[in-house]
């Protein structure tokens, strides 16, 4: 037996692990063909803010406009799972080539669009192609890597993501000035093709299964139904409430599928996801850590700009500014966190401290009030957005090595999409908890005409400033109690989160073998089981080695 070093388990020496696999020729233009796919797929999700009035000034139909953000999320969600599974049964870099084509294909029809509807369905198109860029880059490291060298370059696309965020507003107000909001979705066609090479040629292939792949066309079906369900009933009940009978059938339809998809999934032969990966516990709290955390911290911050902005009085350029510190904190822990878990491969107190930063973040800003300074809520979203950076991919790494090195693809697209889901959820939750709030409390304190304007929504900022003294106090106090209300809903959510992080095992990942239990990179577990277990990978019998050849 050789010794492994305290607290791991011994390894027999005729199972230890291979020595590091060489990174692909010229990994450096490989790994920027990726970040620049992944930053494409995020700044698609924010540009066209900036660009409304131009855009509904040309096409009409500012009724429909919403649609434009709502029907690229619905395919960007329905898409992540759809990916990770054929790029786990076909090969990544066919699936991740195809999804730039769509990508750019969608782009392009945007781009030339003569109408609103025209424009939903080709942002639709848009997104189907978007969350497969996402999804393909963090499974090509995953199929790369061993786990802490992946965790090192994911900080790197997480700092990427948060620039792309913070960028797209400006990077959409600049295009359409200057050339037209068309030029928004066409400025991704020479990035995209730059891209496209570098992936067509650095990416190397990998080794197909013997037997003719089985695609769980049912399976898939049925999840899509599911998403676009849960995605439509936060958008319907962000805008009629959650009382709407459509959003409740949409509800219920999303858990009738739900239930025939898990029944499907258990007996399906290669299903879309497999349910097994779920017996693995580490693998679970992941995946709820992840949803937890994006639920309660865009839950929080889509209303601080409102806070701001009616509480505070400030512009929506300082407003903007004032986000700079969450972002850049979120940033610079993400790549912290990453490089931390290459060196020691510890990773359990990350998603420990990112839960309970922010837990105590959200706590501290319901305690705020209208006297409150910008810079104290500025201070408080830095904390904030530090401890989400400390957890935003430290979940996509750890389920990644929780599950067989057949599943990488379906572990990371089962994170994200929960991510994606939290991000849609925590908006429309807290949004329905603010409205509610302020209609009390307008009813309460302000005569009520203005309340009328308040629980409307068509008291603007500068509306404000033409009210008496006493009455803008007033309007004051009512936004700033309702903020209040939503930043404290969003402490026993984050609680969870916490209590679950606590729960993960105290483990060190591998620092050899080419990632995920089924190649050694799963991490090491102090009683000697495996991490992927028995029970987490599903068909376990039909993982075949397709570790990447050279070009």
């Amino acid at each position: 037996m050789t010794d492994t070093g305290p607290g791991r388990s011994p390894r027999p020496a005729d199972t230890a692990p291979p020595p590091p696999r060489s990174l692909p020729p010229r990994f450096p233009l490989l790994l920027a063909a990726l970040l620049l796919t992944s930053a494409m797929s995020m700044l698609d999700q924010s540009i066209v803010a900036t660009a409304g009035p131009s855009l509904t000034g040309d096409l009409g139909a500012l009724d429909l406009y919403s649609w434009t953000f709502t029907a690229y999320m619905l395919t960007f969600s329905v898409a992540m799972p759809v990916y990770g599974k054929l790029g786990d049964l076909f090969g990544r870099r066919a699936v991740y080539l195809t999804a730039i084509v769509l990508f750019l294909a969608g782009s392009v029809a945007c781009g030339a669009a003569g109408s609103m509807g025209q424009l939903i369905v080709f942002r639709a198109l848009q997104g189907l192609g978007g969350g497969g860029l996402q999804v393909s880059a963090f499974s090509v490291l995953g199929d790369l890597m061993p786990p802490r060298q992946r965790a090192k370059y994911q900080g790197w696309f997480a700092g990427v993501m948060v620039i792309a965020n913070l960028a797209g507003p400006l990077a959409g107000g600049f295009l359409t000035d200057q050339l037209g909001w068309r030029w928004i979705f066409l400025i991704n066609v020479p990035l995209g093709l730059l891209a496209m090479a570098g992936i067509r040629i650095l990416l190397p292939t990998t080794a197909r299964k013997a037997a003719r792949p089985r695609i769980d066309h049912a399976g898939t079906a049925l999840l899509t139904g599911v998403i676009v369900c849960l995605v439509l009933v936060t958008d319907l009940a962000g805008r009629y409430g959650w009382g709407h009978p459509a959003v409740w059938s949409l509800a219920a339809g999303a858990v009738a599928l739900g239930a025939v998809w898990v029944r499907h999934e258990r007996r399906a032969a290669e299903p879309i996801v497999p349910l097994g990966l779920f017996g693995d516990r580490t693998f679970t709290i992941c995946v709820v850590v992840a949803f937890a955390v994006s639920f309660a911290f865009f839950g929080c911050v889509n209303f601080v700009p409102l806070l701001f902005q009616t509480v505070e009085g400030v512009s929506a350029t300082r407003t903007g500014l004032l986000f700079l510190p969450a972002m850049i904190g979120m940033a610079v822990a993400t790549v912290v966190a990453g490089q931390v878990i290459g060196k020691t491969g510890r990773y359990k107190w990350f998603p420990v401290a990112s839960t309970a930063l922010a837990t105590g973040a959200a706590g501290l800003m319901s305690l705020t009030s209208a006297d409150t300074g910008t810079a104290t809520f500025s201070l408080l979203l830095a904390v904030m957005g530090i401890g989400v950076g400390l957890s935003s991919q430290v979940t996509t790494l750890v389920a990644q090595s929780t599950a067989p090195r057949a599943h990488i693809g379906v572990s990371t697209s089962t994170v994200g999409l929960a991510r994606n889901l939290g991000v849609a959820f925590g908006a429309t939750v807290f949004g329905s908890l603010l409205n509610a709030r302020l209609a009390g409390e307008a009813a309460r304190l302000l005569p009520s005409d203005v309340a009328d304007q308040v629980v409307g929504g068509s008291l603007e900022p500068r509306k404000i400033d033409t009210l008496d003294p006493q009455t803008a106090s007033a309007v004051a106090d009512v936004y700033s109690s309702a903020l209040s209300t939503v930043f404290l809903s969003a402490v026993p959510v984050l609680l969870i989160g916490l209590v679950l992080a606590l729960l993960l095992k105290d483990v060190r990942l591998e620092a050899r073998g080419p990632g995920g239990s089924g190649g050694h990179g799963g991490p090491e577990v102090s009683d000697g089981a495996s991490a992927g277990g028995a029970g987490a990978g599903g068909a376990t019998g039909t993982d075949a080695p397709e570790g990447p050849a050279r070009a």
